[in-house]
């Protein structure tokens, strides 16, 4: 007997996600799995959750440490990043202050260490923390090109240079920059290629190699090279930003590396891990048109975060943006994290000045979960920027969440599954 469409696809496609009953209407096609040269790809077609479903996030932090005014140890000038350790322990890492923090489960000061400079247990550019197993804390210096592991104490253990030998730099070489995170005992920088070419028009450019260094001996492996951001190049080889121009963005954590181009709501998920397959995870979006309206309210969101700044220098920026190429197309996405169990927490793209919409989260194999919305006024990282790195735990949120005067606290919250 001839197979319908519906059955045909789900014969076809054995990773289908389709459950039905014989004498019932088969039940929606959320998530179809497939293989491409050895490569897992996974299509998300409609959420799993259904209305009531799903995580959420609770509106008041369980922990709030900050203060406007008061005892220095809660006083934060540049929050970078801030990890949760197994016994419930905080630990803040403050670029302005080049020192890490320790505060206990209720947000009590216990112990800080580091300073400015580039002596053992130093920093010049406090960039990143992060943690692996043992609750050991991980700080990556762009600066001084290293990696420092402290025990849970904040006592320096070693040292780990982060360069890239040279059979593995590109041949023009290889310029560390941010770092993305950490998977399966690997901290994850992103490399800025060093080759420019003569390329003009609208490129991608400068190409970037996303690099896991092993914490274990510091040995260095290349996990991907990816086209850098979307760029106008000019005829004197000079470069303008485009604006909505597209660009990578990436998240580690657990055992997996999630790279995104924002131009599709497309996911290439890696490790250093071995026995840990490549996976596309995807989504068919149609492109939103930047119309005149888009980027009036993009611009005037852009001028919105200029503050004390005299009247010309805001005119000034109103034309450089206004002088600026401008993209037909919207992004598709704008950041990725990756949280404690591998699941993919990805942020639809929205214009500066807008409330960032509800991530979208898909499971480590893939599949479409649904939407969780977070407390606003809380930061999203993005790799390009730098901005506050947020850790998800499995079940919490940590990260900065700045008031009305920008004074910046370390919040932790509740996920609800």
């Amino acid at each position: 007997m001839p197979l319908s469409g519906r059955a045909l696809l789900a014969f076809l496609a054995p990773g289908l996600i389709v459950t039905a009953a014989c004498d019932t209407a088969p039940a929606p096609i959320h998530t179809i799995h497939t293989d491409s040269a050895g490569i897992l790809i996974t299509t998300a077609v409609t959420p799993l959750w259904g209305p009531g479903d799903g995580w959420t996030v609770a509106p008041e932090p369980l922990v709030e440490i900050g203060t406007v005014t008061g005892a220095p140890e809660y006083q934060f000038s540049e929050v970078v990043a801030a990890v949760r350790l197994g016994n419930g322990d905080i630990v803040v890492a403050d670029r302005g202050a080049s020192e890490l923090r320790s505060y206990d489960s209720a947000g009590n000061f216990q112990w800080r260490t580091g300073r400015f400079g580039e002596g053992p247990g130093e920093f010049e550019s406090l960039d990143f923390l992060g943690t692996v197993a043992g609750d050991s804390l991980v700080t990556y210096d762009e600066r001084l090109l290293r990696a420092q592991l402290f025990d849970s104490d904040g006592v320096l253990g070693r040292t780990i240079r982060v360069m890239l030998p040279r059979d593995d730099a590109a041949p023009g070489g290889s310029a560390p920059d941010k770092a993305v995170g950490i998977a399966a005992n690997n901290l994850i920088v992103r490399f800025i290629e060093l080759a420019e070419g003569t390329d003009q028009g609208i490129v991608r450019w400068l190409n970037e190699r996303v690099v896991a260094f092993d914490l274990a001996d510091g040995s260095a492996s290349v996990l991907t090279v990816v086209p850098g951001e979307e760029v106008e190049r000019l005829s004197d080889m000079s470069t303008t930003l485009l604006t909505f121009g597209n660009m990578p963005e990436y998240g580690a954590a657990a055992d997996r590396v999630a790279v995104i181009d924002t131009k599709a709501f497309s996911v290439h998920v890696l490790s250093p891990a071995p026995g840990i397959g490549e996976r596309i995870v995807r989504r068919d979006l149609a492109p939103q048109e930047s119309t005149d309206a888009v980027f009036e309210a993009h611009l005037a969101g852009i001028l919105g975060m200029v503050s004390g700044v005299p009247a010309e220098e805001v005119s000034r920026i109103r034309q450089m943006w206004r002088d600026r190429r401008r993209v037909p197309v919207l992004p598709a996405l704008r950041s990725i994290h990756v949280d404690a169990a591998g699941n993919l927490w990805l942020t639809p793209y929205y214009v500066a000045g807008a409330d960032p919409p509800p991530f979208e989260v898909h499971a480590p194999d893939g599949t479409w979960l649904g939407s969780v919305s977070v407390p606003s006024g809380l930061q999203r990282a993005f790799i390009q920027y730098q901005a506050p790195y947020m850790e998800i735990g499995e079940d919490y949120i940590l990260g900065v969440w700045t008031d009305d005067l920008d004074v910046q606290y370390v919040r932790h919250y509740r996920i609800n599954k």
